[in-house]
């Protein structure tokens, strides 16, 4: 079958090579296969989306707007929350899968999953089943012996249990990462991962104007810029009707989907451009960028110490208002001369949301390697435990922080990135 019918936008030659190099992939293309789905060419097409999606990382295309789109063929401007035809069919194809796995699919090790309130599937893998092995029954006479070694056994196994337990339990350090992601992703309320909005920042740079979030609500600020001579009217309106996003982004929300601490269940991931002021109401939200990349940041670090802010002059810095110690008031990325030593700053901050129920995690970098070095930092459980530990008293519940780090980006090595300075907030 095609694997791309049904949909308006089949994929380049690479990325459907990528797709079906993929062993996720050959599990999918079971699942079509099979009678239920093979009956059912819109869930079947719903399936091909929404995993061909997620297997190339492009998590953003995985939103009821999209899969209306480019699934069930609604024009581009339709209104989710009044056609359901999305959320009829996610239910449906969730309960397809249950029921492949319940009967032809029980042999399958790969799951797919399409958790409740989300449209992004989630991979998961089974263990082979042990066998069932008959004991063997031994003689009358013989029943004493066996039955002196099945309890030395028993001992055995408990006393290496409760070794094993000394080495498993979960470490401080363990326990507040899981807090901390807890609060950020939990079943109480939706969490809404926005990713920022490169377009924009293509737009501030040409046209040296920074657009505030009042702005950029407002939708027309597209035409309120000073003419600029070297730029050609078409070319910004193909920033306005594309909200591009970045590679950084993206495999920062695949791996976010992918942590083993994260519930991702009620998660969300929007372009900042298709998000609006009720879909923070009564949600936590992960914001991907500093203000000039993701407005929606404005909101929500107007009181920090620590801001990442953009002028035509500065550039790109994060702003330390009061600084302590030997900390500098203001942090500028630089690269070095004569070696390939590129040195960075980032922003991690996890502030109070709309109410005092809600909690925002805001992830920011003054480049590329900035931001991937912050990425890193908080998606390690070794280092963002060992932060976690030194700012958390013995309530165990992870307070409102900002956090500014250093990151070094040396060649094509990962960026390194550590703590310079942090401030825990007072709520």
């Amino acid at each position: 079958m095609s694997t791309s019918s049904g949909t308006r936008d089949a994929l380049n030659p690479m990325d459907r090579a990528r797709v079906e190099g993929d062993p996720r992939w050959t599990a999918v293309q079971r699942i079509l296969a099979s009678p239920g789905f093979h009956k059912s060419a819109r869930l079947s097409s719903f399936l091909i989306y929404v995993c061909e999606r997620a297997i190339l990382g492009r998590v953003d295309e995985v939103s009821e707007q999209h899969v209306g789109i480019h699934v069930f063929e609604r024009p581009p401007d339709y209104n989710a929350s009044e056609d359901n035809i999305v959320r009829s069919h996610a239910r449906l194809l969730r309960k397809k899968l249950d029921e492949y796995y319940a009967e032809e699919g029980k042999q399958e090790t790969i799951r797919i999953q399409i958790p409740k309130g989300a449209y992004l599937p989630v991979f998961g893998t089974v263990s082979d089943p042990e066998p069932q092995v008959t004991p063997e029954i031994a003689p009358a006479g013989r029943r004493r012996p066996a039955l002196l070694w099945w309890v030395a056994g028993a001992l055995a196994v408990a006393a290496v249990g409760y070794v094993v337990y000394g080495w498993v339990t979960p470490s401080r350090p363990q326990r507040l990462v899981r807090q901390f992601w807890g609060q950020v992703f939990n079943v109480e309320r939706p969490t809404v991962v926005v990713s920022s909005d490169t377009a924009l920042v293509l737009f501030e740079g040409y046209t040296r104007k920074s657009v505030t979030l009042s702005e950029y609500l407002a939708r027309d600020f597209w035409q309120k810029f000073p003419p600029q001579p070297d730029i050609e009217g078409h070319f910004i309106s193909g920033l306005r009707e594309r909200p591009f996003t970045n590679n950084v982004d993206l495999s920062f929300c695949w791996r976010l989907a992918r942590q083993p601490d994260i519930d991702f269940r009620r998660a969300v991931v929007r372009p900042s451009r298709e998000l609006g002021m009720s879909d923070l109401k009564g949600a936590n939200a992960v914001l991907i960028g500093a203000r000039r990349a993701n407005p929606w940041v404005e909101l929500f670090d107007q009181k920090n110490n620590f801001q990442g802010l953009f002028t035509e002059e500065i550039r790109d810095y994060i702003l330390n208002r009061a600084p302590k110690g030997s900390e500098l008031p203001m942090y500028r990325w630089n690269r070095v001369a004569g070696v390939t030593l590129t040195h960075s700053y980032a922003l991690i901050e996890f502030n109070r949301g709309l109410t005092s129920n809600e909690h925002v995690l805001i992830l920011s970098g003054l480049n590329t390697p900035g931001t991937e070095g912050a990425a890193d930092f908080l998606l390690n459980p070794s280092t963002l435990g060992g932060f976690l530990e030194k700012i958390t008293d013995s309530g165990n519940r992870v307070p409102h922080f900002e956090l500014l780090l250093g990151v070094d980006n040396i060649s094509v090595t990962a960026p390194r990135a550590e703590v310079l300075a942090y401030r825990i907030q007072k709520d």
